[in-house]
Order: C-alpha cells, then sequence, then structure tokens
C-alpha cells in the first residue's frame, strides 16, 4: 500500500520526537540522579499515614494476589514491590537477607535469584512457625536456610552469637505480622548498623480489608483483622518516634509512583 507523502513526513517527524526523547532520557539520566537527593530519607515526623491512591483501587490492586507465581509457586508480595524490591536490593546489595514469615517459600527463592541475578554472595535465612507449607521447591533449594520457630522468641532463631557472625549490609523483611515492635527492637539491639535496611510489610490497612480472596479466606475472616494494618502502623510509629534520628523511611521506593504507593507505607526503614 502506497502512503503519501505527507503521512510518510509526519511518521518521520514523530520518529524522530521519539528518538530525541530517548537520548534526552539517557543524557539527564534521572534513574542515577533522583537516588542522590538530599530529602530522600525522613523522619517519621515527616510523613503521614496516607496514600495517593484511593481504597477503591486498592481493592482491585490487591486481589488475586495468590495468582502471582515465581517459578510456579505463590510469590506473596505486592505488585508495587515485585518492582521496587529488585532496584533496592541491587542498590543495597546485601551480604544477607532474613525474611520473617516464608509462607511456601516462594519469596525466598525470589530472593536468591535476584541475587544470582545481581552477581551478589549473600546469606539468605527465612522463617516460619510452620514450614510444612514450604513448596518442594524451596525445600530442596540449597542457596536459603529455612528455619521454624515463633516471632515472639526471635532470640531462639536468630541468637546474638548468630546474627554477630553475619556479613553487612543486612535487609530484614518482617512479613509475619506478628511482635513486629519486638523484632525491631531485637534486631536494633543485636546487629542492625548503618546502611541497613529492615521492612515491616503490610502496613497498608486496605491490605487486611481487601487482600481476600473469598475461596482461601471466607470461614476465617475476622473484622478485626481490618484493623491490623493500622495496629501495625501505629506499633512502627510509635517505635520510630522513640529512634527517629536512628532510623530514617526511604521516601524514594515507597513514593515512586506517588505518596505511599506501596503495601508498605512509611515501613521501608534504613537505619542511619
Amino acid at each position: 500500500m502506497l502512503v503519501s507523502y505527507p503521512t510518510r513526513l509526519a511518521l518521520g517527524l514523530t520518529l524522530v520526537y521519539f528518538l530525541m526523547s530517548y537520548k534526552k532520557a539517557i543524557q539527564l539520566a534521572k534513574h542515577k540522579q533522583e537516588p542522590l537527593k538530599a530529602n530522600r530519607f525522613v523522619k517519621i515526623s515527616e510523613r503521614i499515614d496516607r496514600s495517593d491512591i484511593p481504597e477503591t483501587v486498592w481493592k482491585n490492586l490487591l486481589s488475586n494476589n495468590y495468582l502471582r507465581v515465581w517459578k510456579g509457586t505463590i510469590l506473596l508480595k505486592g505488585i508495587m514491590e515485585i518492582t521496587l524490591y529488585p532496584m533496592l536490593l541491587q542498590e543495597l546489595r546485601p551480604q544477607t537477607i532474613i525474611e520473617i514469615g516464608a509462607f511456601n517459600g516462594g519469596s525466598a527463592i525470589w530472593f536468591a535469584d535476584l541475587m544470582d541475578i545481581f552477581g551478589i554472595e549473600s546469606h539468605i535465612y527465612s522463617m516460619d512457625i510452620d514450614l510444612s507449607l514450604l513448596d518442594e521447591k524451596a525445600k530442596n533449594d540449597q542457596r536459603i536456610r529455612f528455619l521454624q520457630g515463633d516471632c515472639n522468641h526471635i532470640e531462639s532463631l536468630f541468637s546474638p552469637e548468630l546474627l554477630s557472625t553475619l556479613p553487612h549490609p543486612w535487609f530484614i523483611t518482617e512479613d509475619a505480622h506478628v511482635n513486629s515492635g519486638g523484632i525491631l527492637d531485637y534486631f536494633h539491639k543485636n546487629g542492625l548498623q548503618s546502611g541497613d535496611y529492615i521492612i515491616i510489610e503490610d502496613t497498608n490497612p486496605w491490605v487486611w480489608k481487601h487482600q481476600r480472596d473469598e475461596d482461601i479466606w471466607a470461614k476465617d475472616y475476622s473484622a478485626n483483622d481490618e484493623m491490623r494494618g493500622k495496629n501495625i502502623m501505629d506499633v512502627l510509629r510509635g517505635w520510630l518516634q522513640k529512634h527517629e534520628n536512628e532510623y530514617l523511611i526511604d521516601s524514594y521506593y515507597l513514593n515512586m509512583y506517588g505518596y505511599n504507593v506501596s503495601q508498605n507505607w512509611n515501613s521501608v526503614l534504613k537505619k542511619v
């Protein structure tokens, strides 16, 4: 089919425009400059517990969580976190990863694969009160050390002696939603160093209201669960107010898609 000269000209100009835009994107290198901004790390007193995304949108974003998989294993991470965690890990290059809340092991496998992709040698620990749910792929993954135990007695799994041997930087994610204040205290007193990260997951209250597959949760659901996100955030805020000069919130990752557009409102923390 013949294309008229004006149409060819318009297409050519459009192509030139896009090429110039792509070239400018490379020249500006915003992906390198934005993380260096002085206002990236902020105190909890500078943050409020809200998100630019309204509840009606979160309801859709939080649906079908149990359909997300990694290598055929359920990957129970938020859709924003699946984008943001790899960038954070590539930047941090953690020598130790501690996951509290293993579920079926999907996220531990994901973390291990990311470390391989980035060429990082990392010690990976994942704990849960019940390891019977682990997928066979996770059980057979020699890169991960799975530990069974109770978050209320975190010291029984991660003794001060063990923690003293683990290389830094650390990346700790608390995804069991049990004793989060005690876990923050314990790692604060037993090894967290400047530059380490600790994340308290699912502080977004809409997670607890809308992350519900009716086939899975209908019988077990309790209206009190809707308050868990707020309660977790209240515990975190209270703890951070006592340690405001020691732990800062990384707004670069939390605000990348808008203010607190994450399942982890105000809870991506860096030790100063």
